[in-house]
């Protein structure tokens, strides 16, 4: 058993550290830019208005993100298991599958940001200030969808092979691109105009493309098991493809339902309070948390990932048993690294906000809801790593559907719409009941795990 876990730290780092990483790296652009364009000039319509206005450009972002994960999650599934099995032939297919997949979602996500960008912020706010800002920055940013698609699609087959540090190396040079470009296209260096939001826009779309680009080509040139030849990768056996689609729907009804559920409550906030001043405010507090919370979060997602693969491979190699005890030891490890988290947040909040200088009308605001975070952090990294770590690992695809879906759209909800637009409470209570779900979703996840219905073989098929 002491051997079997020590096997089992090696491969959590050895996969879940780069992706922690990777994601730090990931969420620490959004920080660039919101700290970028929150720096306050009229000229270039940065500030307060800024700030609000990328958050949900980059909600709009998030929802194509998460259910572009949904898609994939099937993908993911499939290739930690083949993966476990040796069976390389299949593991490129289900490339090729998450490929065509995620290149028709991104088509759809780019034409709204040619053809209606400040149409898709305003489903989020009355604010045309915001609206103008977010449209600005949406219009440019949205031709990135593409290309993150691709990328997205490599990177997940990746991290299911064990080389999650390559996709670590695409995202150091993406952020790296990001912030020369930031700093160069908002304020106006090196002989360049000043853009202003456009200018961060413009950043993020050429590193996303670069970092693409640098995945694909590390895939042929390590010579990996997912290279292949076109009809390798697309020449897609039938009861292949209904095998992911038997996975791929639930996961993606869920991450879809699931992220729209969080914009809905990105709209709820938009409309907080009786001005449209208040619900700015509560807006940029929002954005602000969650983009210095999503940066210590990462590693919480890096570990879910590592689970994820781990609790695949040792599926797909026959090894129920040993899938099921090194699922309860990363459930403890999970508990104590987010109590740190949490901890190590908060000690650090005051110290982050005078770094981004935040104006003294928000520091109350982001105070008091830094510390509701805190106690958030906690239930969302054990809920994601039971739902997401775990039991989809084992294809319990439908199940974590329905669980996540009836505790946000039945309950949790109604619950934050009504408490903030109909009661009016204070924004940290709301705030907090938005996030609960995470809370009492996890005794359902505990009677699941133990009765083993949730692992599920499809190498034997």
């Amino acid at each position: 058993m002491i051997q079997e876990n020590k096997q089992l730290y090696k491969k959590l780092y050895k996969i879940g550290l780069p992706i922690a990483l990777e994601n730090m790296l990931y969420s620490f652009m959004n920080f660039i830019d919101i700290f970028m364009v929150g720096v306050e000039n009229v000229a270039l319509g940065l500030g307060q208005s800024a700030v609000a206005g990328l958050g949900l450009a980059n909600q709009v972002f998030f929802i194509f993100i998460v259910s572009l994960f949904g898609v994939n999650s099937g993908g993911g599934i499939l290739a930690a298991q083949y993966f476990g099995n040796k069976n390389y032939k299949k593991l490129r297919k289900v490339l090729g599958m998450t490929l065509i997949i995620g290149l028709i979602w991104g088509i759809l996500f780019t034409l709204s940001a040619i053809f209606i960008p400040e149409k898709m912020i305003s489903l989020f706010t009355e604010n045309t200030t915001v609206i103008t800002s977010g449209g600005k920055y949406y219009r440019i940013m949205g031709l990135s969808f593409i290309f993150v698609a691709i990328g997205f699609a490599y990177n997940m087959q990746i991290r299911a092979i064990g080389e999650a540090k390559y996709s670590l190396y695409s995202s150091i040079i993406g952020i790296i691109i990001n912030g020369v470009l930031n700093y160069t296209l908002i304020y106006g260096h090196f002989g360049f105009k000043a853009y202003g939001v456009e200018g961060a826009a413009y950043a993020t779309l050429i590193a996303r493309i670069i970092s693409t680009i640098y995945i694909i080509l590390i895939v042929y040139i390590k010579k990996f098991p997912l290279a292949g030849d076109f009809l390798d990768m697309f020449h897609i056996p039938k009861e292949l493809v209904r095998t992911f689609i038997r996975i791929s729907i639930p996961v993606f009804i869920h991450e879809l339902l699931w992220v729209i559920g969080i914009s809905i409550y990105s709209g709820i906030f938009g409309r907080y309070g009786s001005t449209p001043e208040v619900a700015e405010q509560a807006v940029a507090g929002i954005q602000i948390v969650r983009s210095i919370s999503s940066l210590m979060f990462t590693f919480l997602i890096g570990l879910a990932s590592a689970t994820s693969v781990i609790i695949g491979n040792e599926i797909g190699a026959n090894n129920e048993d040993g899938a099921y005890r090194q699922t309860r030891e990363i459930i403890k490890l999970t508990f104590i690294m987010s109590l740190m988290i949490a901890i190590l947040l908060y000690s650090l909040s005051p110290l982050i906000l005078n770094i981004m200088n935040v104006r003294k009308s928000l520091y109350g605001i982001i105070t008091t809801l830094l510390l509701v975070e805190c106690v958030l952090i906690i239930g969302r990294a054990l809920s994601m790593q039971f739902i997401v770590g775990v039991l989809r690992a084992g294809g319990d695809t439908m199940w974590t559907m329905w669980l996540d879906l009836l505790t946000i759209w039945l309950f949790v909800m109604p619950l934050t719409y009504y408490t903030a637009l109909v009661l009016h409470w204070p924004l940290f209570i709301v705030y907090f009941i938005s996030g609960s779900d995470e809370f009492i979703k996890l005794i359902p996840c505990i009677y699941r795990f133990k009765s083993r219905k949730w692992i599920n073989n499809f190498t034997k098929a």
